[in-house]
Order: structure tokens, then sequence, then C-alpha cells
């Protein structure tokens, strides 16, 4: 009898579970939980992908549920826009509330080349969040885009064959010809070492032996040596004539200042932004050629100052910017550069490309410099709470967005091999990553001014800082080649471009004026453009 009851009891109760609705298989289901799948699972960081989140469960009647996807952590970085879900979906796993395939594009900051994880939470029609309603990490991986494919070359047309002799062909010496004289396979000129990076298979640029005299002049004029000649004879001439002739003498003066004053402007023409005047706007960038033959200045409304070989290949002088131009950053090759503004808007010009900004993205902080990697094929912005932004082929090694700093960030420098960068703070803290490695800081030194710039020697091994007064901190192999520390500057110091060679470096300031140590060379100023 006891047995027969608990058969009427099991019936009763799969009878009762039957008539709710709830299948079977569906009982054991009802533990809240939250399910995503991703698809396709890996891809380029500018490429969309699919998710598809389901809560459970979901029992008559629904009611609304919110679901949201989240990129690297929950409730991190927020991806696409939230999905309202407010009807049960049947499936094999039972009924639940399901967003379908939602299109989602990796945040272009953090889409770095690397292993991610996308993340999806549920929030109730109360606004709290759903028991169960965070789901498990899935995996998606951004790639790096494929390289070009190297075009095919057409076929080549075989060569005409030789129509036979028409007389008897002659008898074949009896013996063996002299061969000629081979000459030795002439050596492969080495490249030419770009501004920044050690000397990698290619020649380094030697900054010693570039004067003055013997830069190039404009098209159609004599070089600058040669006026030098013309000048000092002509100065000969009038000592030897003051005697006889006094507007002889005059002449010759006024000759010899003419050619004296052509002599002091270096460079092909220079061509300057549509404020005449570097004080009006202030210098905010300085970048040297590759060669050693020329720099361009940047001002704060992006216009563009070259000296000496430096080409002229834009600028934003005459655009209105939503903010300030912060720095210049020149291609590897010198026939291009990159203008930055505070807010990360990017400009290039001439064979620079541009590879992503932050002008869109609302940022904790300004952005205050950028670097660009040793290809030339992508940059780093750095804003002044250290947060870091990566381009094109530009890789995040770390940052110190999240770090409390005593000063903001300044600027930023990149190793040679570009798998790591320093950024310095205006107390000069120094904070390495990736390959970077730290030689030494004034964190701790009492400064007379703040830091405002660095440059890292050729070979990585060491680096300089410059501070707004002048004074130059070498650290590392860096050497000491003089500053302007104990000088009255009509501005303060902007910062500091170190030769090709790493055996020299400019300073510049705000108002123009360049200072040039060690093999640097001078090739003139906004001051006197």
């Amino acid at each position: 009898m006891h047995r027969r009851q608990l058969v009427k009891l099991a019936l009763s109760i799969l009878v009762g579970i039957l008539a709710a609705g709830i299948a079977p298989g569906e009982a054991f289901t009802l533990i809240a939980h939250t399910a995503l799948t991703v698809s396709p699972s890996s891809g380029l960081a500018s490429a969309s992908f699919n998710a598809d989140a389901i809560y459970y469960p979901c029992t008559a009647p629904a009611t609304a549920v919110t679901i949201s996807f989240w990129w690297d952590k929950p409730n991190g970085t927020k991806l696409g826009s939230t999905v309202t879900v407010g009807t049960c979906t049947a499936g094999a796993n039972g009924s639940g509330y399901d967003t379908g395939n939602v299109a989602l594009t990796p945040p272009a900051p953090l889409a770095t080349v690397a292993p991610h994880s996308v993340y999806a939470t549920v929030l109730l029609a109360t606004g709290g969040p759903a028991p169960g309603g965070t789901s498990p990490a899935v995996a998606y991986t951004i790639v790096a885009p494929p390289p070009t494919p190297t075009p095919t070359p057409p076929p080549t047309t075989p060569p005409p064959t030789t129509p036979p002799p028409t007389s008897h062909p002659t008898a074949p010496p009896t013996h063996a010809a002299t061969p000629p004289p081979t000459a030795p396979p002439s050596p492969t000129p080495l490249p030419t070492c770009r501004t920044e990076g050690p000397a990698h298979g290619c020649t380094p640029v030697n900054c010693t032996r570039l004067t003055a005299a013997v830069i190039p002049a404009p098209p159609g004029n004599p070089p600058p040596l040669l006026l030098a000649f013309v000048a000092l004879g002509l100065a000969a001439a009038g000592a030897v004539s003051i005697r006889r002739n006094l507007r002889m003498w005059k002449a010759s003066a006024l000759v010899m200042l003419l050619l004296v004053t052509s002599c002091a402007r270096l460079a092909s023409v220079v061509t300057v932004s549509p404020t005449p005047a570097a004080a009006t706007h202030g210098i905010v960038g300085f970048e040297a050629t590759p060669d050693c033959r020329g720099y361009w200045m940047a001002g704060r409304d992006g216009g563009i100052f070259p000296f000496g070989t430096a080409g002229g290949y834009g600028s934003t002088g005459a655009i209105h910017l939503n903010k300030p131009v912060v720095g210049v950053e020149s291609t590897p090759d010198g026939r291009g550069y990159w203008l930055v503004a505070s807010d990360g808007g990017i400009f290039p010009f001439g064979d620079a490309a541009g590879f992503g900004s932050t002008g869109g993205t609302r940022l904790n902080q300004p952005i205050v410099a950028m670097e660009d990697t040793p290809d030339g094929q992508g940059y780093w912005l750095v804003a002044g709470d250290g947060g870091i932004f990566p381009f094109g082929d530009a890789l995040g090694y770390g940052s110190t967005g999240s770090t409390r700093l005593n000063k903001p960030i300044v600027d930023m420098e990149a190793t040679p091999s570009g798998h790591g960068y320093w950024l310095v703070a205006g107390d000069g803290g120094i904070f390495p990553f990736g390959d970077a490695a730290g030689f030494g800081s004034t964190g701790s030194v009492s400064l007379s001014s703040p830091i405002v710039g660095m440059e890292a020697t050729p070979d990585g091994a060491g680096y300089w800082l410059v501070a707004a007064d002048g004074g130059v901190f070498p650290f590392g192999d860096a050497a000491g080649y003089g500053s302007v520390g104990g000088f009255h500057l009509t501005r303060p110091i902007a910062g500091m471009e170190a030769t090709p060679d790493g055996h020299g470096y400019w300073l510049y300031a705000g108002d123009g004026g360049v200072f040039p140590f060690g093999d640097a060379p001078g090739y003139g100023s906004p001051m006197l453009a």
C-alpha cells in the first residue's frame, strides 16, 4: 500500500509540471544565468562581429530586461547600444530573453592586436542587476592586417632567335679564349639612417661636417660659401680704395652688407604660416630632417616653418582648429609630417598617412605629444595623465592613465626598436614601458623650472631631459653638450631635438629661438623669418 501511494505522488507531480507548460528538460534550466556567443571569434581592429546574449529563465508573463555588451571587463568599455528584450524566446535550453545577433565593433583606443574578452550583463526592469546576469568571458582576438600582396610581374617576351649564318661559320680557335677581366661587384650602398633610431644596417649621419657654408642655396643662387668669399674680396677692395675714393668705399660697404644679409637666412625658400610672427602664436614643436641638413618648427596654429633642406608640405595655419596644435612628428624619410592637436586631432602632410585619432573621443586629459613607429606606419598619442592611444602598427605597452602622478606627463619618446617607450612628467619622473629601460630621472631633484621635453640617444641606451629654463639633464649614454640654464630667455624653452647621430641637440623656445649644441647646425629660426 505504501508503494502505491509513492507512485501516485510521482504521477501527480509529473502531471502538474506538464499542466504548467514546463517541459521535463526545461525544469532543470530554471537556475538564472546568462549565455553569450560571439561570431566570428577573431577579426581586424576595424571589423565588426555578432554577439548574441540570452538570459534564462523567461517565464510568462515576461517582463522587460536590458542587456549590455562590454569590452575586456564587465561594466568597463561599452560596446554598441543597450538592447531591451520584453518577450520570451523558446530554445533548446528553455525559454529566455534573447537579443538575437547584435553587430558590434571593437573600441578604437583599445583595439590592440591581442586576445580580448567580451561580456554581457543584464538589468531587471527595476534597474537592478539580474541574478546570474553577468555572462562568462567569451574570447575575441584582434589580428594584424595581412601584408600587401606583391603584384605578379608581367610575362617576359622571349628574346628573338638568332638566324643561321649565311656563310660557313668560322672554325673555333685551337686554344681556349682568354676571358675578359671581371670587375669586382660594387657593394650596395647602405641607406642613410632615419632621424631617430640605431644604425641597423644603415649609414649614420655625420652632423659634424655640416656647416652653413656648404648648405645648398636656393635654385639659381650661388652657394653661401662663394658669397662669403665675394664679400671678403669686396671688403678688401674697399679697404684699399678708401684713401682714393670715399664713394667707392661706401659702395663696397653697401654691397658687402647686402651679401652678408643674403647669407644670414640659410635654406631653400622658407614658407611660413599665414601668421608671420612666430611670437604671435608660439612655437610648440621641432623636428630635424633625417640627413641633418634642416628642420621644421610648428606653431600653435599649425603653421610650419621649414629651414635648411626641410620641405614645406602643408600646414593648418589657415584652418580653424577646435584645439591648438601641440606637436609635430616627421616621417622616417623626411618627406612628410604629422601635426597633432590637444584634442588628439591628426593632420598628415606629405607622405604621412593618417591611421586614426582621438579627435572624436572624450579625453580625461588633453593630448600633449606623439611619436611615430620606426617604419612610419603608426604612431602613439599620449595624454597629460599618461593615457596611451596607439594607432596603425603601434602597440600599447602600458600607461600611467590609472596612476596618481605628482606632475602631468609632458612628453614621450619611443625606443629605437619601436617595442617600447618612455613617458616623462613635469617633475622629470621617468616611466619606461616595453623594452624601454630607466637610466635615471629628476623626479627627486628640486628643479628651478619644470621639465618640458625629452630625447633618446640613437641606440636607446640613454636620454636627455630639458627644463623650461634650458637646463639639460643627460642620463645613460647621453652626453651633455651645453645648455642655456644660466641665460636670460625672452620666452621659456619649449622642447628639444637630438641630432641624428646623437652627438648634439637643439633647444627651441616658445618665441622660435633656436639654440644648437654639439654637432647640431643652426639654419635659422622664425624670429628671423
